[in-house]
């Protein structure tokens, strides 16, 4: 009998200044797109210029998060705009199995994963994934989540964390990780910087039997197949369009 059960689904989240084709060279570096449906999503702020050494594989355009650039206040003000974007496009588009996030996109993923943004901001019944990969984290200065004992509880959703070894954010990276339940949370530090380049899957064995065995771990478990529907939130968003520009 043939296996008809369609892939599962994993929302995959660029960095600052970049796009949804670099996003979709890195899912192959990791293997990611062999083996789940991937869905690639923009950031809703437009950026005039490129993460430096973007350009030779994408003409754009391209987009942010949060635009550094801008003042602290706009960025602060990009960045909540973000957080209700996602939220709209994870209650059209949703629910998936897992979420993909590198460097600023990691941030945003890890704000959003906390009840405290999904549950008690967007009064959505679920978390809209149910593990999440984050390469390179960065952009931690954005969290509008803050930890500190029992005040505020770990992100308690399966984790697996990328790291570079060279990576400049490196610090950052660790900073990011820190919010997700030890327990549930996978680690690896490649050997190179703030990338996940398309050979990374031939270069870094340790890491990928790593990644392989924590999704394994995720995908075996049967309450993939009755993921129940999100509901819509009882207030405004912002109206976005998923199709192109905001």
């Amino acid at each position: 009998v043939l296996d008809t059960m369609p892939k599962s689904r994993v929302l995959c989240l660029h960095g600052g200044a970049s796009n949804g084709d670099i996003t979709r060279f890195q899912t192959m570096g990791l293997q990611l797109s062999e083996r789940f449906e991937c869905v690639y999503q923009h950031a809703p702020h437009s950026v005039e210029h490129c993460y430096p050494g973007l350009a030779r594989f994408s003409d754009g355009p391209w987009y942010a998060w949060a635009d550094p650039n801008k003042s602290l206040s706009d960025q602060e003000e990009q960045w909540d705009e973000s957080l209700e974007y996602l939220a709209k496009f994870c209650m059209q588009h949703g629910p998936f199995d897992g979420v993909y996030g590198f460097s600023q996109g990691a941030a945003v993923i890890t704000n959003f994963s906390h009840p405290k943004i999904w549950k008690e901001r967007f009064q959505l019944k679920h978390c809209p994934w149910k593990f999440a990969i984050l390469a390179c984290g960065g952009a931690s200065q954005y969290l509008t989540i803050k930890r500190g004992g029992t005040t505020l509880a770990m992100i308690e959703v399966p984790s697996f964390h990328i790291f570079g070894k060279r990576d400049h954010i490196f610090v950052d990276s660790k900073r990011i990780a820190e919010f997700w339940d030890p327990s549930q949370k996978t680690t690896h530090a490649h050997g190179r910087g703030h990338e996940i380049d398309m050979q990374m899957h031939t270069r870094e064995m340790e890491m990928m039997v790593k990644l392989n065995n924590f999704l394994d771990g995720q995908l075996s478990s049967k309450k993939y197949g009755s993921f129940p529907n999100l509901s819509l939130p009882k207030f405004h968003l912002m109206g976005y369009s998923f199709g192109g520009t905001r």
